[in-house]
């Protein structure tokens, strides 16, 4: 038995460092307070921008939802394409887009730089620990999100720190290689969600189900969700921000022992 589900989606749908404040912004449309914030990393600064919805503050174990920029992106332009920013104030919980170094993600494990993922697992280990215990965040409540090159990122995040991670979703990424090779090692079988565009032409939907297909080898639970008619990039005009939120949030890790 396959612990995988296909889904077709419809065109309609009824659905450790000192962090220091960069920018501020508030907005009558938006309830959350917006800031550009800074996290060392052993003595590089790593940017990301938090959303916290206005009716959060005060509040503790509170979920958490990181979000992965596609290639040469910034963290406000996810916010823009996304429409993720509504959804934290509507359905309550913290965002974060993390920005990638130099507007990117590492695309592969090449043999020659064998560790150049781990400034990027580090920036997402100490965030984690950070907001945890500066923000209120549930520890068990994170979850990832990530489109194209940001999905690839997702990823590599489940393989390599899923005891951080509830649930993961991936938006036409790939699992850069050389993972997939051999058996994903993950401490936690978080489930994953994976959506992509059947008219793909910059990222092929085959480099997405192969990442999948990985993950469910591996023992995660996996959906694969296939949009019909639609190419590159998240999906927001056909309403699936509903149905990743109610993806992600029915699951948590588990209490440790």
């Amino acid at each position: 038995m396959t612990n995988r589900r296909a889904i077709i989606f419809p065109l309609v749908v009824c659905l450790t460092g000192l962090a220091v404040a960069l920018l501020r912004t508030s907005s009558n449309k938006l309830a959350a307070d917006v800031t550009f914030e800074t996290l060392d990393i052993n003595g590089t600064p790593r940017e990301y921008r938090l959303v916290f919805p206005h009716a959060l503050r005060g509040q503790d174990q509170l979920p958490l939802v990181v979000a992965l920029h596609g290639a040469i992106d910034r963290t406000e332009e996810m916010a823009a394409h996304t429409g993720f920013d509504q959804v934290a104030v509507d359905k309550g919980f913290v965002l974060a887009y993390l920005q990638g170094r130099n507007l990117n993600w590492p695309p592969e494990i090449p043999d020659v730089n064998p560790d150049v993922m781990v400034p990027d697992l580090e920036f997402f280990e100490t965030f984690c620990d950070h907001m945890v215990k500066r923000n209120g965040v549930d520890a068990r409540r994170i979850y990832v999100f990530g489109v194209s090159q940001g999905g690839a990122m997702a990823n590599v995040l489940t393989a390599f720190c899923s005891h951080r991670i509830a649930a993961t979703i991936c938006n036409c990424g790939w699992l850069p290689e050389p993972l997939g090779q051999t058996p994903l090692p993950t401490t936690y079988k978080c489930p994953m969600l994976f959506v992509v565009g059947d008219k793909d032409n910059q990222v092929s939907p085959t480099s997405t189900r192969a990442a999948c297909d990985a993950f469910e080898a591996a023992g995660h639970p996996v959906q694969f969700l296939v949009i019909p008619n639609h190419g590159h990039g998240w999906p927001n005009h056909l309403g699936i921000n509903d149905t990743a939120w109610d993806f992600l949030s029915q699951h948590r890790q588990p209490a440790p022992l």
